[in-house]
């Protein structure tokens, strides 16, 4: 090992640049001489750190905007009492106590008291942030928001524009609100009669034919060219007998400013059908731009009102049958039990597949739920989320009312065939 240097002895180091040099210690600086690295190096290296950081920023920006989050939403309580009303000037409902509420209208003479709960459900669907991005790519989502999940955005929306999903979500729930209303009716014996009216638009494809009409999401086409078309498959027979580049005369129904229907006449050039997913182009096939879906007024027996607030979707569906017929019988279908239900109604009784089942369960749970009603596709991921909430998968309405009677329920006679 070396000898460390003698304690009295002098280097000479020149100073300032200079030629002459001037006694220091070894290995110090002297005066004027910027210690470690010169300043243009640690420029240099802030600059490329700042660089990167901001490439990283941008990127988890750029990278969140391909994500749609689905969070717990509300689970709300489906009562007739006429004090769920709206909070703070906007649509959400809720009772005095604050719990969250949908309001069932019927008759005060056929209306019975509830026992028990019946609980709707709904998701929280917006746009990811950064920071939910990240927190997903590390997996600590799920943790630090319970239940939350990113779907890619194109899962979410499909084809349908951003500008037109509210309208979409209201028709959805105008029709789980229809069918609740015909099918719990149907199923406590009252006679319902149905009149198709038109063809309602739920979408409006961008650069087509129906585009550049002006047509719109909800409008309701009754007619073309003067034929009458009651119904969606209607629509598309005449649409399809036409010739391409020719034009075509709409007669429309539209719910202007302040709920006012108008009825106009739009016209729209076809065109030649163009190559889509799952379609073929066809130059000798006409073709509008629009999806359509049939719309079916009933006639009930006495008034049905259903009020959710500003809720959208088509998967409250089977929870508000139960909720009607609940009110319309006995009034104790769930035999004193939180009961919430999740899936749509179809005419026939059917309940079908809906989604944010993850994040519907834990909303339920925390609302005090303690039976969760699924369609059979969800049951697994209900119960992964379930705790000691029992889960009880569910695919017709007659298979949830026979699980409530086996939970105690009072379950109305079935009508006469």
């Amino acid at each position: 090992m070396s000898e460390p240097p003698n304690p009295g002895a002098q280097v000479w180091v020149p100073a300032g640049g200079g030629s002459s040099g001037q006694p220091g210690q070894a290995g110090v600086p002297s005066e004027g001489e910027a210690p470690g690295h010169p300043p243009a190096v640690w420029i240099l290296a802030s600059v490329i750190v700042i660089m990167l950081i901001v490439g990283i920023l941008v990127a988890i920006d750029k990278g969140s905007q391909g994500y749609y989050i689905f969070q717990p939403g509300t689970a709300p309580q489906i009562t007739d009492n006429a004090r769920c009303r709206s909070t703070g000037g906007g649509a959400d409902l809720a009772l005095p106590d604050g719990t969250p509420c949908a309001l069932l209208g019927v008759p005060s003479s056929k209306s019975h008291p509830i026992t028990g709960s019946l609980f709707m459900v709904d998701v929280l669907v917006g746009p990811s942030t950064p920071y939910q991005y990240v927190l997903s790519k590390l997996g600590l989502l799920h943790r630090a928001d319970d239940g939350s999940q990113l779907y890619p955005k194109g899962s979410v929306l499909g084809s349908t524009p951003v500008g037109q999903l509210t309208c979409q979500d209201n028709q959805q729930m105008q029709g789980a609100t229809s069918a609740a209303s015909v099918v719990a009716l149907g199923r406590l014996g009252y006679d319902v009669k149905e009149e198709n009216l038109g063809a309602q638009v739920e979408e409006v494809v961008p650069g087509t034919p129906a585009s550049a009409a002006g047509l719109k999401c909800n409008d309701l086409v009754t007619a073309v060219d003067g034929v009458a078309v009651p119904t969606a498959d209607e629509l598309v027979s005449i649409i399809h007998a036409a010739k391409p580049d020719t034009s075509v005369r709409l007669t429309v129904r539209r719910i202007g400013q302040g709920g006012k229907a108008q009825t106009l006449t739009v016209t729209a050039r076809l065109s030649q059908t163009p190559a889509s997913p799952g379609v073929v182009a066809n130059p000798k096939v006409a073709f509008l731009g629009v999806a359509t879906f049939t719309d079916t007024t009933y006639t009930l027996p006495f008034d049905v009102n259903i009020d959710v607030g500003d809720i959208g979707g088509p998967s409250a569906g089977l929870a508000l049958t139960l909720g009607l017929i609940d009110v319309l019988s006995t009034g104790d279908l769930t035999g004193g039990h939180r009961v919430a239900a999740t899936g749509t109604i179809n005419f026939d009784g059917t309940v079908g597949d809906v989604g944010g089942v993850a994040q519907k369960t834990v909303a339920v749970r925390k609302a005090g739920a303690q039976v969760f009603l699924v369609p059979p596709q969800e049951y697994a991921t209900a119960k992964g989320e379930a705790g000691s909430m029992r889960v009880y998968s569910v695919s017709t309405l007659e298979q949830a009312l026979t699980i409530l009677q086996s939970l105690g329920g009072q379950i109305p006679p079935s009508p006469p065939k």
